[in-house]
Order: C-alpha cells, then structure tokens, then sequence
C-alpha cells in the first residue's frame, strides 16, 4: 500500500486570501481612490467649447507637480501590487489543484523530495534506512515537529535539503507544515524497516 504525505491547505489558502486584499488595494490605489487617498490637484480654470461654437466657462482638477510624482509612485506600487497578488492566488490554487507531495512510502521504497524543484525525488529503498524517529527539533523558529531518519550509510543524506536539516548521521524532516503528523508515519516507516534490522542482527540505538 503507498501512503503519500502533503503540504497541508492552509498555506495555499492563506495565499489566496491574502491576493485578495492586494489586489483590491492596487485598484483602489491606481483608480477608484476610496480608501487611499487621491494624488494631489488644485483647480485651473478652462474653456469647454461645443460643435455649435458656443463655450462654457468651467474648471478642472490638475495634478500638481507633488500629485503626479504620487500617481507614479501609486502607479508603480499598484503594478507591484497586482503582480504579486496573481503570483501568491496562482501559487495557491496550484498547491491546493496539485498538493505537493513531500513523502512517499511504497512496498518496496521510501521517496523524499527535498529538492529546490518539484520533481527533484530521492529514493531510498527499505535496507537503507536503518531507524526512524519523530519528535520536535529545537532552531530559531523554536520547536518544530520533525520526522527523523538515520541511514545505513551517511553519504545517502541529501545534501542541502529544502523543508529539511542534515544533522549527522540523522536528516530531520520538518513536518510542521504537512497534512498528517509525524508520529503517524515513523510507525509505518517503521513497519517496513524492522524486518531488515532483525534480519541483519542490529539493535536499535538508545
């Protein structure tokens, strides 16, 4: 049976709620000005002439030389703005349409990605993995769960993981972020590792 590990959902849906409000303030800032306030202007008297000849005197609101430096910064604050509010809503719908997989355990192997991209997987089959634990790791965040695996051989911890922490001979799998707990898995990854360390005479360390 393979039992897959996720992300959990609520950082892609803190994503998307949090595109929103970008979004509507960079159109506030640029256009409709109802909670930010408005470039400066003064009024400047003008001539309104008609198809018939005819004219009305009338004013109008022109920007001051403060008024237009402030749309251009509005303007360029807004693009900023909406470009990261359709980035983190794009990020997010991805991560909640195709979660991200973070473990893998199938009969015959065990699968981390801990790589910078999507696909990079490492694959461990169940005689390289020599113990299991969960618990929580102490770092300047403060506690954090952790999901943590020691292996038959040091030269099979990834080097520079992501969402991880080598710690010879142990690599620490953060697991505070994913859709189930840490001391779920260590007992199946456990389940499949046992028969190798009772087959090869090891004990479990202390």
């Amino acid at each position: 049976m393979k039992v897959s590990v996720t992300r959990a959902a609520w950082r892609p849906v803190a994503y998307v709620l949090l595109a929103i409000p970008m979004v509507l303030l960079a159109v506030d800032m640029m256009v409709s000005h109802k909670w930010f306030p408005e470039p400066d202007s003064t009024e400047v008297a003008a001539v309104q002439t008609f198809e018939d000849g005819s004219t009305l005197d009338t004013t109008i609101l022109q920007l001051t030389l403060d008024g237009k430096a402030q749309q251009r910064r509005e303007v360029f604050w807004g693009i900023l703005l909406i470009t990261g509010g359709v980035a983190a809503a794009g990020w997010g719908l991805k991560d909640l349409l195709s979660p991200r997989r973070v473990l893998i355990l199938d009969s015959s192997f065990l699968a981390l990605r801990v790589g910078s991209r999507v696909r990079m997987e490492r694959r461990y089959a169940w005689s390289e993995v020599a113990d299991v634990r969960s618990g929580v790791l102490e770092d300047e965040a403060g506690r954090v769960p952790v999901l943590s695996l020691r292996f038959t051989d040091d030269s099979l911890l990834p080097p520079n993981p992501w969402g991880a922490v080598v710690d010879p001979p142990w690599l620490h799998l953060y697991a505070d972020e994913w859709d189930r707990q840490a001391h779920e898995i260590a007992p199946m990854i456990e389940a499949h590792i046992a028969p190798f360390r009772s087959g090869s005479g090891r004990e479990m360390p202390c």
